[in-house]
């Protein structure tokens, strides 16, 4: 494990402040679900009510007033169903306002994408998801809670694979560059890392993305390569911005050792007992 903090610095997000944001950032097939999933494990045991997008969308909608109101008038049967959609349409509104929020990465965001040598139909795909997490970020955001966790597998900072990698560019460091500084920070950023020999071996055995079913093997070979560029050169400039960073090898590790891995890294940030002790053990790159 690698991790980048500073000794002295204070929690980023104690729980009393609100949320705690952790994004995972990796080449496709690096494990990033995997440890999402054992993180928000870690946090339920640590007593942190934590979740991920999709499981906490009907409860963040049940606490709108149109959500309130689902839950109070609609049969148990449609519940969840019409939960979804307040969620879906909140997460829609709130695109809007994030692009508001955020001109300048939203601009350079639709900038980019229209000019690269992809399809058409892959730049729609691209846009549509980025301005869809903007979205679903912001509402959950603002309809958290004090103490709890929102952890995003699929984030701002691992966004800038889809926005940057294909078969057919190589990655340009500049242009990762300015779109990481226009990003929200999150409280923890954790990189999955395992080799391009296995990472392309998880993605053939689990099947190949619908928007990436027309590329053939050395063109899907091609795109994580590329895919692992622009991972490393995001990392790299979260890393000198000052990001609280850490680095998790998950090529043939157990299971346990990661776990221990994501503790030492969450443990400071909240403030844990034995934070001081885990801070000058995962300080060192």
């Amino acid at each position: 494990m690698r991790s980048d903090r500073s000794v002295a610095a204070e929690p980023a997000n104690p729980p009393e402040a609100g949320p705690l944001v952790v994004e995972f950032v990796g080449t496709p097939g690096a494990g990033k679900t995997t440890l999402s999933r054992e993180l928000l494990s870690l946090l339920s045991e640590r007593g942190i009510r934590g979740a991920g997008v999709l499981e906490a969308a009907r409860p963040h909608a049940g606490r709108t007033p149109a959500g309130r109101a689902v839950a109070k008038l609609s049969p148990p049967r449609f519940r969840d169903a019409l939960l979804w959609q307040v969620f879906y349409g909140s997460g829609l509104s709130h695109a809007v306002g994030f692009a508001r929020e955020n001109p300048k990465l939203a601009r350079l965001v639709l900038d980019n994408e229209l000019a690269r040598p992809i399809p058409a139909a892959l730049k729609r795909h691209t846009l549509f998801w980025f301005f869809q997490l903007g979205g679903r970020y912001r509402f959950l955001h603002t309809t958290s809670r004090a103490g709890e966790a929102l952890v995003f597998d699929d984030g701002f900072l691992h966004r800038a694979i889809a926005l940057n990698a294909s078969h057919l560019e190589l990655p340009d460091r500049d242009r990762v560059n300015a779109y990481v500084d226009l990003l929200p920070r999150p409280d923890l950023l954790v990189r999955a890392i395992a080799g391009a020999e296995e990472c392309e071996r998880r993605i053939r055995a689990r099947g190949v993305w619908r928007h990436r079913s027309d590329l053939n093997a050395a063109e899907l070979t091609r795109y994580l390569v590329n895919a692992e560029r622009v991972a490393e050169l995001a990392t790299r400039r979260a890393r000198e911005r000052g990001w609280d960073l850490v680095e998790i090898d998950t090529d043939g590790r157990d299971m346990d050792r990661i776990r221990t891995d994501l503790a030492e890294a969450i443990v400071p940030l909240l403030g844990w007992p034995g934070g001081e002790r885990h801070r000058e053990a995962v300080q060192i790159r």
